[in-house]
């Protein structure tokens, strides 16, 4: 009678701590990158917080950026709870560089798991040094999770044979059977259900990863349509600003997307302190070429290729100046964002430029002197002026005066900057103001 008590007593005890355990999930799928990263950082933070017992990371990913992987990897070695991998598909790559970091690896039916040479932006093997670490650090994660170097090391360099199962020159990629003979998977499960079932834990409490609201918020402004407006927000504001100087509220629309486009990727890794300071040396050498040396048209050249470079880097996660382990769909996707926000600018300002500089708002902001005939300015009643030639009394930024037979006269181009001096000529008049290009 006591035996069976003692008995009904530690299976009800087993019973409670099975389902008291708490367990933290959340997924890696998709291109490994630096939101991925920062991801996984928030969602081991919040196991950590709330004293889960064990956290299962599920994975089905073909790789990616080589630098994110290695740290989500070296996340888990530190980790002080036990983290189990759970392969739903495919660990390639930065994948397995994940999943080996893991405690234990579990696998579905038809899942793979290996190669993980990295490569550069172009597909090619990196360079040795590269290769050369990542050898270490597969060697290093095995060790730690007491599973074989040698396999780890082969799956990084196809030099290195280790078994019959893989043909020489070729890279291991394990199957579910194949990682469970050779020690790098504890089993083959279909679900995280089943994996908790097979250890008597389906009572346990399973704590799933969700966004939060600030998460939310930088997903939407990392979506490459809001991108490519911000781009636009951006070019379009400075355009205005440099056209109407003082006006404020094109600055302020700039510095606004800015922030927009730069704190998001910059929360999310991807973005750095230097790639902001490299916007604004660009937009430094903008403003050199329109108020301290105009006519060098080299400098504005350089400022947009500077600010439009500065704006693609953002959004890629590379290292410096370097694109190593940067993938072709980031460095595409950064080019294609960026070139439709500027082509979205240069047709709004091609639209409004004209519109801008006649309303009476901002010709009000933009000349400030007083009209008087002492002066050689004439009376709003002018006649035709359209095909006569002068110069540009003062720089057209598009609004200025030109000068026409002795004679001063409000005038605007079409868009276009005309320093002071330059030959113009009439193409059409707006009541006293005359639209003027250069001759």
């Amino acid at each position: 009678m006591k035996v069976a008590l003692r008995v009904s007593l530690l299976l009800f005890s087993l019973w409670l701590q099975a389902s008291a355990q708490k367990i933290y999930y959340f997924k890696i799928e998709g291109e490994i990158a630096d939101p991925i990263s920062v991801m996984a950082d928030s969602a081991l933070a919040e196991a950590k917080r709330k004293k889960v017992d064990y956290v299962i990371v599920e994975i089905n990913t073909p790789g990616g950026l080589v630098s994110a992987a290695d740290h989500i990897n070296q996340q888990i070695l530190d980790f002080p709870i036990p983290v189990w991998a759970f392969i739903n598909n495919n660990a390639y790559s930065g994948g397995a560089l994940i999943a080996i970091a893991c405690d234990s690896i579990y696998m579905s039916e038809g899942a793979n798991m290996g190669a993980v040479t990295p490569v550069d932006a172009e597909g090619k093997y990196a360079p040795e040094k590269y290769r050369a670490a990542i050898r270490a650090k597969m060697r290093a994660s095995a060790e730690a999770n007491r599973r074989n170097p040698k396999i780890a090391e082969a799956m990084v360099d196809e030099t290195l044979e280790y078994d019959s199962l893989i043909t020489p020159g070729k890279l291991i990629v394990y199957t579910t059977s194949e990682a469970i003979k050779n020690g790098y998977c504890e089993g083959k499960f279909n679900s995280i259900e089943e994996i908790l079932k097979h250890y008597k834990m389906e009572k346990a409490q399973i704590i799933r990863y969700t966004p939060t609201f600030v998460d939310k918020i930088i997903g939407f402004f990392l979506n490459p349509v809001i991108r490519s407006l911000l781009v636009l927000l951006i070019i379009g504001g400075i355009y205005f600003e440099l056209q109407t100087p003082g006006v404020g509220f094109p600055l302020i629309a700039a510095l606004v997307g800015l922030a927009l486009y730069f704190v998001p990727h910059y929360v999310q890794g991807l973005a750095q302190n230097w790639e902001l300071l490299l916007f604004f040396a660009g937009l430094g050498l903008i403003a050199m070429e329109i108020f301290l040396l105009p006519g060098v048209k080299v400098l504005l050249i350089a400022g947009l290729i500077v600010m439009f470079g500065s704006l693609g880097l953002m959004m890629i996660g590379n290292v410096g100046f370097s694109l190593e382990g940067v993938s072709k769909k980031s460095l595409y996707e950064s080019l294609i964002t960026t070139s439709i926000g500027l082509i979205g600018a240069v047709i709004m300002i091609a639209l409004l430029a004209p519109k801008i500089a006649t309303s009476k708002k901002f010709k009000h902001i933009a000349l400030q002197t007083s009209l008087d005939s002492k002066e050689g300015f004439v009376s709003a009643i002018i006649p035709t002026m359209i095909g006569k030639q002068g110069t540009a009394y003062t720089v057209l930024r598009p609004s200025g005066k030109v000068l026409i037979d002795n004679h001063i006269y409000d005038a605007f181009t079409r868009g276009d900057f005309i320093e002071q001096g330059t030959p113009i000529e009439v193409i059409g008049q707006e009541g006293a103001e005359l639209i003027v290009k250069r001759v």
